[in-house]
């Protein structure tokens, strides 16, 4: 699930550097693309619900969306102008990059087994 969620970087790195005009092409690489956001985000949101476990859940995983959500907007707020100084298809190399951190990260996690089973 690490990897689906960075696999929308590497269709953005393809498309930057090829430029596809074709619409299947372009079809395609959306649908990859979803698909990797929506595997991956459902891996995180399901990690949130594991560490929200506690007395306070509903506030635990309210705080835990917030951060999330904070992630996604603090590095929007630069990203044209990263964008601008390093090329478009430079900044889709270098997103994947920025994320070799937390896929070390996740490879550290311990889930336990019978989580999501009653």
């Amino acid at each position: 699930m690490v990897l689906s969620i960075n696999l929308p970087n590497a269709v953005y790195v393809f498309m930057a550097y090829t430029q596809p005009e074709s619409l299947w092409t372009i079809g395609g690489c959306i649908a990859v693309e979803q698909f990797g956001y929506g595997f991956g985000f459902t891996a995180y949101m399901l990690y949130l619900i594991l560490f929200s476990d506690g007395p306070h859940k509903t506030a635990y995983y309210a705080i835990c969306t917030g951060f999330m959500a904070l992630g996604m907007m603090l590095p929007g707020m630069f990203s044209g102008e990263i964008q601008e100084a390093v090329g478009y298809g430079t900044f889709f190399v270098w997103v994947m990059i920025c994320t070799i951190p937390s896929g070390i990260a996740a490879a550290f996690l311990r889930i336990p087994k019978d989580f999501g089973r009653k």
